[in-house]
């Protein structure tokens, strides 16, 4: 019996490699075996099984800067698949950078200059360079500002030795800018009375004869300006000097007309540079992230544009680059270029 069983396996087993022509594939087939998989091959990208959840990191809410984001925000919440984003209040530049570097934001504003000093590693980040930190597009302008009062003496920066002097608040990507326009003229807070105050408390202390100068880093006839020259005779310092506009590039001498506030009867020279919105590469955005949110965002500029007066005249498609002078995000370069923008090569990384 056993011996049977034997025999009877064999035979089986003969019969069903014959049907099956020896290796698995069926007889007389012209086909190939299907291929294995690579398992090398990365699998390809499908929809994010979960919302993809950023923050975009504007400034307080009394200037351009908050609405734009706010808008810009449910702009890519609405048109980029997989990606909700949420405009936030915050301190602006310092507190922005800070929070792209350390991955807590998906995007963010800041002044060009600050981002410049932070992804370089000079002035407050020497040492620490943010090397991270990505551009992405261009926005609203930024104008460095110095009041006086008219009978003050005071006619040029250089005039300020000795003086106390708002320097914005403590930390702040204004105060950073200030330092840099005072030692272009060789001063620096051993040669000057530096008084830490924000645009409202600043312009205040002015107006009440409590300070000889405050610095601004913010829109020409903000509400804070506006009031101050309106409230006393207030006027602009000129800020002419070649070695400023030379050590920091990203400003670029702009002239206010006469007549732009009160009591100012001259036109005046300040600087002017830009605002930025930022990414870094630890935000957890991939590139072709970056690219959707970059093209939701200028294809659909009629949807956030009306945000405020100064989004709506400046931000605009032909200066979409004005004022970089770190690295874009590849995603951002990848947008622009389809579009026919031409990336110089220094902003290519």
């Amino acid at each position: 019996m056993k011996r049977f069983l034997t025999v009877f396996l064999s035979v089986a087993m003969v019969l069903t490699l014959a049907a099956c022509g020896g290796g698995g594939q069926p007889q007389n087939s012209s086909s190939p075996a299907p291929a294995a998989p690579d398992a090398s091959a990365p699998a390809p990208e499908g929809p994010r099984a979960e919302t993809l959840r950023i923050t975009i990191g504007t400034a307080g809410t009394s200037g351009a800067l908050y609405p734009m984001g706010v808008a810009m925000a449910e702009t890519i919440t609405k048109h980029v698949e997989g990606v909700s984003a949420t405009g936030e209040a915050t301190a602006a530049s310092i507190e922005n950078l800070r929070n792209l570097h350390e991955g807590k934001m998906g995007m963010a504003i800041s002044q060009t200059e600050v981002a410049s000093f932070a992804y370089n590693g000079t002035g407050a980040y020497e040492g620490n360079a943010y090397t991270d930190i990505r551009a992405m597009y261009a926005t609203i302008n930024n104008y460095l500002q110095v009041f006086t009062l008219k009978n003050s003496g005071i006619q040029s920066i250089a005039d300020l030795e000795g003086k106390t002097v708002s320097m914005g608040s403590a930390g702040s990507g204004g105060e950073l800018a200030a330092r840099a326009m005072l030692s272009a003229y060789g001063l620096d807070y051993t040669k000057v009375n530096a008084q830490f105050m924000g645009e409202s408390d600043g312009a205040a202390a002015l107006s009440d004869g409590k300070i000889d100068a405050m610095i601004a880093t913010h829109p020409i006839n903000s509400a804070a300006l506006t009031e101050l020259t309106t409230s006393c005779e207030a006027v602009l310092v000129p800020i002419e000097s070649e070695e400023f506009y030379k050590l920091y590039p990203a400003y670029v001498p702009y002239t206010v007309p006469a007549g732009t506030y009160p009591h100012n009867d001259t036109d005046v020279v300040i600087p002017r540079s830009r605002i930025i919105m930022c990414t870094s590469t630890n935000s957890g955005l991939t590139d072709d992230d970056i690219y959707e949110i970059t093209k939701a965002v200028w294809e659909n500029r009629d949807e956030w544009a009306s945000s405020a007066k100064a989004v709506e005249t400046q931000v605009v498609w032909e200066d979409v680059l004005v004022g970089i002078d770190i690295p874009l995000h590849p995603g951002a370069i990848r947008y622009l270029e389809e579009k026919g923008v031409k990336v110089p090569d220094n902003l290519k990384g």
